[in-house]
């Protein structure tokens, strides 16, 4: 059985068995599109297939890496996956991917079905090619579609209207724009089941004055969150905010 894992951000290396510049090879493509859109498409298929089946979103890796081989033919020679076991290039700074991520991507992937075409030189020959893909899985996403009791924000979904609160408060003014500070702040925080609000990591930021500018307006919506519930009992709950700030 094939393993497969989802895509919302990923880097890929390559690999071919020879010493070959990057620039040289095109790189395997599935159902004639790149990998990029065959990782989208494994996306929506395991969120989907996580809803249906109910698989338990705490029983998700949220990150996971994959080591795929694509031989000369365009056959799947070889899945591996990268963690804090490994040694060399498939070494990774994160726990092994757990039994129930692996049975989800194993149907994933059998229900997308699809075929491959091997990587290519630039005199058109085929040649073996190593994809390394680091991944992170939508646990929360699939945990609020599962939920009977939702995390709320003001009532609403938060991936609607947090989204757009906090854009209006947050101050991304000409003390940034006049410095060139733009890209992505990324932060994971959490909501304590009394609605209290805590900080978890700061995943990404281009500067650390829009770091602090971005997490006194997440501190300040406490009181406007409902937090999940499990049988009628408040939980505490992950949440990740993630906005691309650009100069225009």
């Amino acid at each position: 059985m094939i393993n497969c894992l989802l895509s919302i951000l990923f880097t890929l290396l390559a690999g071919t068995g020879a010493v070959f510049a990057q620039s040289e090879v095109t790189p395997p493509a599935f159902n004639g599109a790149v990998i990029r859109v065959f990782m989208t498409r494994m996306a929506a298929t395991v969120e989907k297939i996580a809803i249906e089946q109910q698989i338990p979103a705490d029983s998700i890796s949220p990150v996971v890496g994959i080591a795929l081989q694509i031989d000369k033919a365009g056959n799947v020679a070889e899945w591996r996956y990268m963690d804090n076991t490994q040694e060399g290039r498939d070494h990774a700074e994160f726990a092994p991917a757990t039994a129930a991520t692996r049975r989800a991507m194993e149907k994933a992937y059998d229900r997308l079905g699809g075929t491959w075409s091997p990587a290519t030189l630039a005199d058109g020959s085929p040649v073996s090619y190593t994809s390394r893909m680091t991944i992170r899985i939508p646990v929360e996403k699939i945990r609020r579609a599962q939920d009977a009791d939702p995390l709320l924000f003001m009532g609403e979904n938060p991936d609607e209207n947090f989204h757009a609160w906090a854009k209006m408060r947050i101050r991304y003014d000409g003390r940034f724009t006049e410095k060139g500070v733009e890209g992505v702040v990324h932060v994971r925080f959490y909501i304590e089941p009394d609605g209290r609000i805590a900080i978890g990591e700061v995943v990404q930021s281009p500067d650390e004055r829009l770091t602090k500018e971005v997490l006194r307006v997440i501190r300040s919506s406490k009181g406007k969150w409902t937090p999940r519930k499990v049988r009628g009992v408040p939980q505490r709950t992950a949440y990740e905010y993630r906005v691309n700030y650009h100069n225009n």
